[in-house]
């Protein structure tokens, strides 16, 4: 076993993590609420924000502003029967240096019951220079229940500036409806070896993010709609929506900046949320910088 698989933790303990997270939410009287917010180590878990709709709406949170060499992250999020909550990222996640090359590590395992809505915008990865990393969200979902899912990668950061300058990154999303396995995503590249810049790679490109929308209407005819819809979007951003074998689609963006992807996604989210689910407008309530992008 090479050190990338190694567990993180033991069966059942969250003391061995850097941070955790619990997040868990019901039904009562027709409303979410939440049951269960533990939070330990370098994680925390903001207020609810009030939303237009009632929605439960939570920043996740890392107080040492990123991830240094060796520490290892979990968060556990359950969802219950016909359910809606909302979670985003405070700021992007940047993992910082890994001079000695030790593994640092965020794992996610999510739930969303049947008849259950999660929104879940996790921001864009930004490694430092030499960073080492991997990103694991396992997410388990029951018929009816719908998904939005947001990530990305950026060229990442280093003192002289120029970009992919770190090491090996690794994002993987898993997605199954039941026993049905839906989506089997892993990002991993790694500068040292790989001409970044090339076709097959970021192609010139800085900034990669991605929207997973997990819904069992999803259909050929929902792809051409929001295809229409932002093809009348400007923007100097690449993109390209896939529908997945069954349950879903993604959108793909490459762009120069995160700002421009930001737009180009939101624009998107945006049409689907209220005019295929009927949902209200959310703002993400996000620092000034951040929603410039969004």
């Amino acid at each position: 076993m090479d050190q990338e698989e190694l567990p993180v933790g033991g069966p059942g303990s969250m003391s061995m993590y850097d941070g955790t997270i619990k997040l868990s939410f019901v039904s009562r009287n027709g409303r979410t609420v939440a049951k269960d917010t533990y939070r330990s180590g370098n994680s925390r878990i903001s207020s609810s924000i009030p939303t237009n709709d009632g929605t439960p709406y939570y920043f996740l949170i890392a107080t040492g502003g990123g991830y240094t060499e060796g520490e290892s992250y979990l968060q556990e999020i359950e969802l219950e029967k016909d359910t809606h909550a909302v979670l985003t990222t405070q700021t992007p996640n940047y993992v910082y240096k890994s001079e000695n090359m030790k593994l640092t590590r965020q794992k996610a395992k999510v739930d969303v019951a049947k008849n259950a809505c999660l929104e879940f915008y996790i921001d864009e990865t930004i490694p430092y220079k030499n960073a080492y990393y991997r990103q694991d969200t396992e997410i388990s979902m029951g018929h009816g229940a719908k998904l939005i899912l947001t990530d990305g990668l950026t060229s990442g950061w280093s003192p002289d500036e120029r970009p992919f300058q770190y090491r090996q990154i690794g994002l993987k999303t898993t997605i199954r409806m039941g026993s049905e396995l839906l989506l089997n995503d892993f990002l991993l590249v790694d500068p040292t070896s790989e001409p970044m810049h090339e076709f097959g790679y970021f192609e010139g490109k800085t900034n990669f993010n991605s929207v997973v929308i997990i819904d069992e209407d999803a259909d050929e005819k929902m792809v051409d709609e929001l295809r229409k819809y932002l093809n009348a979007y400007r923007t100097n951003s690449a993109w390209g929506i896939t529908l997945l074998e069954k349950s879903g689609l993604v959108l793909r963006v490459m762009g120069e900046s995160a700002h421009a992807n930001h737009k180009l996604m939101w624009h998107f989210i945006e049409y689907y949320r209220k005019e295929i689910l009927g949902f209200e407008a959310l703002d993400l309530r996000k620092s000034e910088h951040l929603e410039l992008g969004w």
